[in-house]
């Protein structure tokens, strides 16, 4: 089925996803509160840190009671949902720290040490635990985005597939570690 393309797909494609969909909120904000969008940068706060919390609380839960490999896999299923669910805080988590905000900084380093720990459970240690996050983020938003815009083709169950893609990147992590 073909969609068709409204004003709103073509700006969004136009801009940053991230820009679009702050810009997207810091209006909604504006309409509900009757406050002026002056202050977008406290808006963009506001939001990423919430969206760290959210985001590191889903992962937590999806982690209990497992480690290693298991838990990773767990904590990457959870992403997706989470990407799936609310898209415009799940690109807020995503960003890194763009002010100088403690709390910002501090929510966005719980995230990175978080998964730090995991990867350490699954042999990776240091750089390359951060090397492997990154590529694990940028894996579940690839994913997402696609199924979101309806890109793939011939995709019967976007959890399988996406579960598939998952099994690929442990076997990655998994390689890596054993050719060291």
């Amino acid at each position: 089925m073909m969609r068709s393309r409204d004003s709103s797909l073509d700006r969004l494609l136009s801009v940053s996803w991230e820009k679009a969909l702050a810009n997207d909120l810091a209006a909604e904000l504006e309409q509900f509160s009757g406050e002026k969008r002056t202050m977008v940068a406290e808006v963009r706060r506001f939001i990423a840190i919430k969206a760290h919390r959210d985001l590191l609380d889903r992962l937590r839960k999806a982690r209990a009671g497992r480690t290693s490999f298991a838990a990773l896999r767990s904590v990457a299923i959870e992403m997706r949902q989470y990407a799936v669910e609310r898209p415009a805080f799940w690109a807020a988590a995503l960003r890194a720290p763009v002010t100088d905000c403690t709390e910002w900084r501090s929510a966005d380093n719980q995230i990175r040490d978080f998964m730090a720990e995991l990867f350490v459970e699954c042999g990776v240690h240091g750089s390359g635990a951060d090397d492997a996050s990154g590529m694990l983020k940028s894996l579940v938003r690839g994913f997402v985005l696609h199924e979101i815009m309806g890109s793939f083709s011939r995709v019967y169950s976007y959890e399988q597939s996406y579960e598939k893609a998952i099994d690929v990147f442990i076997a990655g992590v998994q390689a890596v570690m054993t050719c060291r």
